[in-house]
């Protein structure tokens, strides 16, 4: 089970893909490097997340790395002659796609997890508003006290305990409080 903080590295990652494609697409020099500093920066993530889909982004590093030296690889075409900068080209556009693909599908129960947390989350702060245990948003110097505080109210009520016997079982003590302060924040910056 990922943290919200690693998960949200992940999805970060994910994110650089545009601008990459956007390299690309402009046929910036700089555009092979990146990627596969981006693989490498990646590699690391899943790593240090002791996520065995390191493994298939290093593979991919791998394959980009031998296209630089005029492999092929398996799974690219080409319409004319591949010329050296077509094939590591297309070689670095087929390993963001594959790369994209498999953080993903590594990443995605985590972000239903999250997603579905969110969610309860969000209608626990709407019946705890409703309720008057929710006045104002929490900051200062105990602002992670007074999150504490917030999350032992919501657990004391009998019509919300049973919610955050749920999102606590989902996200950990330390991520609900991480999407408890979010959706206060959020749904009281509203009113």
């Amino acid at each position: 089970m990922l943290r919200i903080v690693n998960l949200e590295e992940m999805q970060d990652m994910l994110l650089r893909i545009p601008g990459l494609v956007d390299m690309q697409e402009q046929r910036d020099t700089d555009f092979i490097p990146d990627v596969k500093q981006w693989l490498s920066k990646l590699e690391k993530t899943l790593e240090n997340n002791r996520l065995p889909s390191a493994g298939n982004i290093a593979a991919l590093r791998a394959m980009l790395i031998s296209a630089e030296r005029g492999v092929i690889p398996a799974g690219v075409e080409f319409h004319g002659r591949a010329t050296g900068r077509k094939i590591r080209d297309a070689a670095a556009a087929f390993v963001l796609r594959l790369a994209g693909d498999i953080v993903s599908n590594a990443i995605q129960k985590d972000s239903a997890r999250v997603a579905d947390a969110e969610r309860m989350t969000r209608q626990l702060v709407a019946l705890a508003k409703a309720k008057g245990l929710i006045r104002e948003i929490p900051s200062g110097e105990n602002f992670t006290d007074m999150l504490k505080a917030i999350w032992k109210a919501l657990s004391a009520d009998t019509d919300i305990a049973p919610g955050t016997i749920n999102v606590e079982g989902l996200l950990g003590p330390h991520d609900t409080l991480i999407i408890l302060d979010r959706t206060i924040t959020s749904d009281m910056q509203k009113e």
